[in-house]
């Protein structure tokens, strides 16, 4: 998706950009979560 948004952007279905950043977006996000490593404090 970011080569077609960069380089072809003239040509880019906003429908289809927004499908994919409020449906297939978020439970990406939390699968990949699910398995990321917890986040050291720094200090």
């Amino acid at each position: 998706m970011r080569h077609r948004v960069v380089h072809d952007y003239l040509h880019v279905d906003y429908d289809i950009v927004w499908g994919v950043v409020s449906v297939d977006l978020p439970p990406l996000i939390e699968a990949l979560a699910g398995i990321m490593p917890p986040e050291k404090e720094s200090g």
